[in-house]
């Protein structure tokens, strides 16, 4: 599935002030650093470096910012477009890509400051492992898919792959999950109700433990 890509700037070290002073000289024509929606951050407690991308390039107005995740490394939480209302995934992979090609890599060269940019697609196996991922595949193949989970070996099989993704304690996201039923062969409605079972049952699970 298609995601909204990630980038992490480890310092190991450097100071962050200092970096973002050869970020903004590395700007150019399509970039440029947005003071004020420092300031806007400042108010609210936060230390951030926010930067604007100009049009120009083929790519979208919008803007960014850097915050600290922990200790030496800090990120970028979102890309906020500034001509409309939302950015595609390709819009918003292709801003931060170029950010990091024009900006962060060029400024960061010789430097022990690393960067790293996570995946554009993402998988069910990426969050819940092979062994788990395998159980939703054997419950999609052998399942009655015109009846969902009713079936009580259906159910079971099932039941088998909700119990691995809670006893895992990860954040499945369920537009994840839906693609990953789709590619299996289930229909969009049938998809969706199993997402909703999914959701319901991870939280009983986790009251049931948590009691």
């Amino acid at each position: 599935m298609k995601v909204f890509r990630d980038l992490y700037i480890n310092l190991n070290g450097f100071k962050i002030d200092a970096l973002m002073e050869l970020f903004t000289e590395k700007c150019g024509d399509n970039w440029c650093r947005a003071l004020d929606r420092e300031k806007d951050a400042g108010v609210l407690g936060e230390k951030a470096f926010s930067f604007e991308h100009i049009q120009g390039d083929g790519l979208e107005r919008a803007g960014l910012s850097l915050f600290q995740k922990d200790g030496d490394t800090w990120y970028v939480p979102n890309i906020v477009p500034l001509d409309s209302s939302q950015l595609s995934h390709g819009q918003y992979n292709k801003l931060l890509e170029n950010f990091l090609e024009k900006i962060v890599r060029p400024s960061i060269d010789g430097l022990a400051v690393t960067a790293e940019l996570t995946n554009d697609e993402q998988f069910l196996k990426d969050i819940v492992g092979e062994e788990t991922a395998s159980l939703l595949h054997k419950f999609s193949v052998l399942a009655n898919q015109s009846t969902g989970s009713s079936h009580p070996c259906d159910r079971n099989r099932w039941f088998d792959f909700l119990i691995a993704v809670q006893r895992q304690h990860v954040s499945l996201n369920t537009d994840l999950l839906i693609h990953a039923l789709k590619e299996d062969g289930w229909s969009e409605e049938r998809a969706h109700d199993l997402a909703i079972e999914y959701e319901f049952a991870i939280s009983l699970l986790d009251y049931n433990e948590g009691k």
